[in-house]
């Protein structure tokens, strides 16, 4: 367990910073690109409390950190800090276990770092020096020291010694977390500045193998029913199917085990946004309201998109305004999900 004391600051001349660096006897640790998901409650508590719960992926290696709620001073943040390595291959593992515990993916962090250190005794002294991809360059002093032998307040005064020896730089302090400063950015990308009236979600990501899977179990009961071999397409696109297939849907929903619970997060987070919300989907819509009776979720305002025709037509032909909407329309609802949260975060 250690106690980790850090501050961040705009950095656009890492030249004269890392110069700065070395004549104090830091040494180049490493230079990485580094892929930073960070994870939330369904409610964001760890979003409003600064509260980290990450993985860490790089050089093929996978770091699971945790620190807690954040004592704040003057933009130092000092917090415990818990770390356990991992491999890779286990990501998935760790994914299906915060999913089950109700901790949901928030935002990708990916940045190219360099990293200085310093070991004085039992502390450990390391500057960041990071690029983000269409954001910019950053500087992070880090001061790592034992809980044993350490209070929160030496620790302050002593980050506070160590930066102090960059003050010739002028650095402009950056108050946020990376995990905020992003979550910003794919806002302002997926607002595009609009007033947002209407948040459209296409609900294929999910329906659609589900009701792929259905049509494949029990083609010939439906084919019997009407007299014909029925094809994918027609089923799809409605043509004959109506509520006299119904028990075959239900049968089938009543046996299914479901593969995620991504749908039923994706229904919470809308719960918390004001907007307007309209579903999209292609897939059959006998399938689509047994689908939704089955998972006690009310299916009003559901836009079926003809087969043949696509979601930006659909929406003007329904009268549906492009300009103050959002779309969310990711295969992966995963995806989709932390595309919720972040405007939840950023709405209220």
């Amino acid at each position: 367990m250690k106690i980790e004391t850090e501050e961040k600051y705009y950095c656009m001349e890492p030249e004269k910073l890392i110069n700065v660096a070395e004549k104090l006897g830091f040494k180049k640790k490493k230079e990485t690109t580094e892929t930073d998901e960070y994870f939330t409650d369904i409610n964001s508590n760890f979003i409003k409390n600064r509260t980290c719960l990450r993985i860490r992926k790089n050089d093929n290696n996978m770091e699971i950190t945790y620190k807690g709620k954040s004592d704040t001073l003057l933009g130092q943040y000092c917090k415990l800090e818990n770390n356990v390595l991992s491999d890779v291959e286990k990501y998935d593992n760790f994914i299906s276990l915060f999913s089950s515990l109700g901790y949901y993916s928030y935002v990708l962090v990916k940045k190219k770092r360099i990293i200085y250190e310093l070991i004085k005794g039992q502390r450990k002294y390391s500057i960041m020096i990071d690029t983000l991809p269409e954001i910019g360059g950053f500087v992070e002093f880090e001061l790592l020291s034992d809980r044993s032998n350490t209070t929160k307040k030496d620790a302050t005064m002593e980050l506070n010694r160590f930066i102090l020896s960059f003050k010739d730089l002028n650095l402009q302090e950056a108050t946020e977390p990376y995990r905020d400063i992003v979550a910003k950015h794919i806002y302002k990308k997926i607002s595009q500045g609009k007033i947002v009236l209407n948040i459209c979600v296409d609900l294929d990501g999910e329906l659609l193998k589900y009701s792929k899977d259905f049509y494949k179990k029990y083609k010939n009961q439906i084919s019997e029913h009407f007299g014909y071999n029925i094809s994918f397409s027609e089923y799809k696109s409605n043509i004959n199917i109506n509520s006299n297939v119904c028990h075959l849907i239900n049968d089938y929903l009543e046996n299914l085990i479901f593969t995620s619970n991504d749908l039923l997060i994706t229904i919470e987070l809308l719960k918390q946004i004001s907007y307007n919300k309209i579903f999209l989907t292609k897939v059959n819509e006998t399938f689509v309201k047994c689908f939704f009776e089955k998972l006690n979720i009310k299916y009003e305002n559901i836009i079926y998109i003809p087969s043949n025709d696509n979601i930006i037509n659909t929406l003007k032909k329904n009268n549906i305004d492009i300009k103050n909407t959002i779309l969310i329309n990711d295969k992966d609802f995963k995806v989709n999900n932390s595309t919720l949260l972040i405007i939840i975060n950023q709405v209220i």
